[in-house]
C-alpha cells in the first residue's frame, strides 16, 4: 500500500473497522481476519432465548445467586447474551450423566471455588502442586489464605497475571524451563477500550439517516448500534471501540468524560456530514454509560494477546509445553494466553481440549475410538 492507502486502512480496516492500530504489533492479525473470514456473517449473539428474547426453562433460572461449594454466593445464570454459553455448559444437565456439572461439583467441599485468588503454586517433593488461594479475597476482613495439594494442575489465566499475581516455586528447569517463562512473561496484550450507552429504540426505530455503523478517522474510531428485541427497554450502542495506541489515548479520562467526549464528537461529526445533519446524541442515556478498559481490569491486564515480531516460535513452544512437559511437572496450560491465536473462542477451546488430552494420555485413561497420541498434531519449533 502507499501511505494514502495505508492511511484509509488505518481507519476503515477491511470494512469492519479501524486496523491500524495492530501494524507495529502483528500486521499478519488483520490480514489473516481478512482472508479466512473471521469479519464476515458476524452476529449479536443474544443467548438461550426464544424468538421475543425470553429465556427457555433452564435451571437456576431467575435465580439471582447460587451457591458454591462452600456456600459463598455467586450469580445466577441470566442464559442471556454470550456468557449464555458458559451458564449452558456450567448448570444444563449432561444427558449421560442426569447431573450437571454445577450439580456435580458442589457435591464435593473443593469442587467449585469462587471468589478465590490463586497466589502461588508451589511443586512438592511428593509430586504433587500445592496451590495457595486467597478464599473470599473480595472481603479483606474475612480473607483466608488456604493451601490444597493436588495431584495436576491446569493453568488458564492471562498470562500477565501469572507474572503479577501468582508466585512460582519448586519447578526445576526440566519441569519449567526458562524459555516457557520468558514466553508467557513477554507476550503481548492488547489495550482496548469500549465505551457503551444505552440507546433509545426510536433511534433505530425512526427514518433517521444516522447510519448504524460509523467508521471515523477520529479519536471514537468505531460506532457500533445495536438492535435488541422489544424484551429490552433500550438497545445498545458502542459509542467507540479502540485498540493499542487509539485506546491507550483515552486511559487518562473517568468514565462520565470520555463518554461525553464521544457523544460530542460523533455529534460534531455528524452535523458536518451533509447526507445526516442531525446529532446522535438524543437518543443516548450518557447517565448510564459503562466503560471496559481491558488493561486496568484487574482479572484480564489485557483484552487479547498478540505475538510481536520475532516471538511466533515462543508462543508455539507454549502450545508444545503440556505435551513434552506436562507429565513431568504436573502443570498444563490452556487458555488464550497458550496460543497464537488471539480474539476468539476458538484458541481457548483448542488448547482445552489439548491439556483434556495430555492429562488423560499421562493417567492411562482410554480413549474412544482407538485414539492415540500418534493421530495428534505434534507442534514443531525452529531449532
Amino acid at each position: 500500500m502507499n501511505q494514502n492507502e495505508s492511511a484509509i486502512f488505518y481507519s476503515i480496516g477491511i470494512g469492519d473497522g479501524s486496523w491500524g492500530a495492530f501494524y507495529d504489533v502483528c500486521c499478519l492479525y488483520p490480514l489473516r481476519t481478512a482472508l479466512f473470514g473471521f469479519s464476515s456473517h458476524l452476529q449479536l449473539v443474544h443467548g438461550r432465548v426464544d424468538p421475543e428474547g425470553v429465556p427457555y426453562a433452564a435451571p437456576h433460572l431467575g435465580v439471582e445467586h447460587v451457591p458454591d461449594s462452600r456456600g459463598v454466593l455467586f450469580q445466577g445464570p441470566a442464559y442471556m447474551g454470550l456468557a449464555a454459553l458458559d451458564e449452558s455448559l456450567m448448570f444444563m444437565n449432561i444427558t449421560e450423566r442426569g447431573l450437571s456439572p454445577y450439580e456435580h461439583l458442589v457435591q464435593r467441599e473443593d469442587g467449585l471455588l469462587t471468589d478465590s485468588a490463586v497466589v502461588s503454586l508451589q511443586k512438592l517433593e511428593d509430586g504433587r502442586i500445592q496451590v495457595g488461594y486467597k478464599w473470599r479475597h473480595s472481603d479483606p476482613e474475612a480473607s483466608t489464605l488456604v493451601y490444597e495439594d493436588y495431584d495436576s494442575v491446569i493453568l488458564t489465566t492471562p498470562s500477565w497475571l501469572i507474572e503479577t499475581n501468582i508466585t512460582l516455586a519448586g519447578f526445576t528447569q526440566q519441569m519449567l524451563p526458562q524459555r516457557i517463562i520468558d514466553a508467557w512473561k513477554h507476550a503481548h496484550w492488547e489495550t482496548s477500550c469500549k465505551v457503551y450507552a444505552p440507546l433509545k429504540k426510536s433511534f433505530l426505530d425512526s427514518q433517521s439517516s444516522i447510519p448504524q455503523i460509523l467508521i471515523t478517522d477520529s479519536f471514537v474510531h468505531d460506532v457500533y448500534a445495536y438492535r435488541y428485541n422489544e424484551h429490552y427497554a433500550d438497545d445498545c450502542i458502542l459509542l467507540s471501540y479502540t485498540w493499542e495506541d487509539d485506546a491507550t489515548k483515552l486511559a487518562s479520562f473517568s468514565e462520565r468524560e470520555l463518554a461525553n467526549k464521544c457523544i460530542a464528537e460523533l455529534d460534531r461529526i455528524l452535523l458536518q456530514c451533509t447526507n445526516v445533519g442531525q446529532p446522535i446524541s438524543p437518543y443516548v442515556d450518557c447517565q448510564n454509560v459503562r466503560v471496559q478498559r481491558w488493561m486496568t481490569d484487574r482479572n484480564a491486564l489485557g483484552c487479547a494477546k498478540l505475538y510481536r515480531a520475532g516471538t511466533y516460535y515462543d508462543a508455539v513452544s507454549l502450545m508444545k509445553y503440556n505435551r513434552d512437559l506436562s507429565a513431568h511437572s504436573g502443570l498444563y496450560l490452556a487458555g488464550e494466553s497458550f496460543s497464537v491465536d488471539a480474539g476468539w473462542t476458538e484458541p481457548c477451546l483448542r488448547t482445552a481440549l489439548d491439556a483434556v488430552i495430555n492429562l488423560c494420555e499421562r493417567t492411562s485413561a482410554t480413549f474412544n475410538g482407538a485414539f492415540t497420541l500418534e493421530h495428534y498434531p505434534h507442534y514443531q519449533v525452529e531449532k
